[in-house]
């Protein structure tokens, strides 16, 4: 997946459409552990909504490359 994808939500009953902006990556645990694994996560443009927010790299697929 690259920058300026489009991708489709997997979850979506419309087959809600967005546009792929990047991945992110954060501590998987609240507290700052020095065995904590990081999570990461896709950002992504939804026009629809005129938002961009966050969702799981697995619940998207891209639908047109760049």
């Amino acid at each position: 997946m690259k920058i300026g994808d489009l991708v489709k939500n997997k979850n979506s009953e419309s087959g809600e459409l967005g546009i792929f902006m990047g991945t992110r990556s954060k501590k998987y645990i609240a507290v700052v552990h020095p065995n904590a694994k990081n999570y990461t996560y896709a950002e992504v443009y939804w026009p629809e909504r005129q938002y961009v927010g966050t969702i799981q790299t697995n619940l998207i697929e891209v639908i047109n490359e760049d």
